[in-house]
């Protein structure tokens, strides 16, 4: 079955609604060509009444009066005065009448009823016609066949109906062709480009180049480019993500192992002499310990199953401190860690995720300060935390140059918030996600205090059962406060 398109659909609506326009035109007009055709019969019977009337009686032979007769249409001619009625001119006096129309105080409706009448009417039938009369007669009457003036409404009628139909294929195809050109071809534009970019979304050269149009298709063009364009760019870091992390899988597989060699290496460590042997082979076996299960938990992760936090109180000073120790060793010069964090400071996180977090957060701020350095005094990083409403507040914050316009548009996205040249943009969309998955928020706040107008993230959490100012150790951890 051949396809009905869009424009055949719309040429016969067209024709139908110039159909429809017409017949409500026709059904007026009809009336007024019946009206029309009765007063030009009533216009001769007036001038053949002003000759009959002057006429002394018995003075116009009735061959005379039947030949005026034959030339108005009629059968008969009265003329009604307000003291008599007289039979001018009659031929063969039919039986009776079958309707009598008196055109004098005819409304629209009767009018219109009486046409209908007409053109549905028998056969034979004879009507009694009355309008006003000249010479201060009341009226002028004729009787007639009805015959003629159905053949003359017919005929009417029939060309109505094709005047109608020439008019509406002639607009129907003109607005089909301006339909055609100004919508369809488009609309036929936005649907071929949908399925060729449906075919190969990562090709770019598949997205729409938009025609500039100012109306709604142009609008839509406009649209579906940045779909299409944030699409393939979508896809594009899927398959690399997907390919980074079968990559990462690989690489974290063996590198698990080696960790597990120097973790046993630094356990035979822990039994020098030498006292800063002592005082570092404990972190270094703690920093081995969380690689070892960071390696594993991303092992994981490569095969689609997430790990949920396991929040318990945590000491939020002493985790920041350890969090801003680790950072700081990869600084090329001295940083200041300034916490100032409640000593008795609990939050509900789980331990090794918060941490990754707050590690994620120093260390983009100790690159910061590395590459641009302090714009106000010693370079230093801070943080601070406090209750508010049954949330957690902590703000992380440090003195550097802060972050250019480019990173904070895309600021938690992974590979696209970069603030610096050859960064991947993944610390800040890692802490970003560990911190959603505690139920909590993090944003980037403008700098309101002087001396830290650097980059300033906010973590809001849920304060949590355990997590309320409590008593902790109270002694300051080691590098809880000071320069590393």
């Amino acid at each position: 079955m051949p396809r009905f398109g869009l424009a055949g659909r719309v040429l016969l609506l067209i024709v139908a609604f110039v159909l429809l326009a017409e017949v409500a035109i026709y059904i007026p007009s009809i009336a007024n060509f019946r009206n029309n055709w009765l007063r030009t019969r009533l216009s001769a019977a007036y001038t053949a009444a002003l000759v009959l009337d002057a006429a002394p009686e018995g003075m116009v032979p009735q061959s005379l009066k039947v030949a005026i007769l034959d030339s108005v249409g009629a059968r008969m001619i009265v003329l009604k005065r307000p003291d008599s009625r007289r039979m001018l001119a009659v031929s063969d006096m039919p039986p009776e009448v079958d309707e009598v129309s008196d055109l004098r105080n005819q409304s629209a409706w009767s009018a219109i009823a009486a046409s209908f009448r007409t053109l549905l009417a028998r056969p034979g039938r004879i009507l009694d016609v009355r309008s006003d009369a000249p010479m201060g007669a009341e009226y002028v009457e004729v009787a007639i066949d009805e015959a003629p003036l159905k053949t003359a409404m017919r005929a009417y009628s029939l060309n109505i109906l094709l005047l109608s139909l020439a008019i509406s294929l002639i607009v129907a195809l003109l607005a089909v062709a301006a339909l055609s050109i100004m919508v369809l071809a488009p609309v036929r534009r936005l649907t071929g480009n949908v399925v060729a970019f449906a075919a190969a979304p990562e090709d770019s050269s598949k997205i729409i180049a938009p025609s500039g149009a100012r109306h709604e298709i142009g609008t839509a063009e406009e649209a579906l480019a940045d779909m299409e364009r944030a699409l393939a760019r979508e896809l594009s870091e899927k398959k690399r993500l997907a390919a980074l992390g079968l990559a990462v899988a690989k690489i974290n597989h063996d590198l698990r192992n080696m960790l597990t060699s120097a973790q046993l290496i630094s356990d035979r460590m822990a039994s020098a002499s030498d006292p800063l042997v002592v005082r570092l082979a404990p972190k270094l076996v703690s920093t081995l310990d969380r690689a070892i299960r960071f390696c594993q938990a991303t092992l994981t992760y490569g095969r689609s199953v997430d790990e949920a936090p396991r929040p318990a109180p945590t000491p939020l000073r002493l985790i920041a401190a350890e969090a801003a120790e680790t950072a700081i060793l990869s600084a090329r010069a001295a940083i200041e860690f300034h916490n100032d964090a409640p000593q008795d400071f609990i939050v509900s996180v789980d331990r090794e995720q918060f941490f990754r977090a707050l590690l994620n957060l120093f260390r983009n701020a100790v690159e910061a300060l590395d590459s641009a350095g302090s714009t106000a005094g010693a370079p230093a990083i801070r943080i601070a935390a406090a209750h508010d409403d049954g949330t957690v507040s902590i703000v992380v914050a440090d003195n550097g140059p802060g972050l250019p316009p480019t990173a904070r548009e895309n600021l938690f996205s992974a590979f696209r918030g970069a603030a610096r040249p050859g960064g991947t943009g993944l610390g800040l969309a890692i802490a970003a996600d560990l911190v959603r998955a505690h139920g909590g928020s993090i944003r980037l706040n403008d700098a309101v205090d002087a001396a830290w107008p650097g980059a300033t993230f906010e973590i809001t959490l849920p304060a949590r059962d355990g997590a309320a100012a409590g008593e902790t150790d109270s002694a300051n951890p080691a590098g809880a406060n000071g320069k590393f």
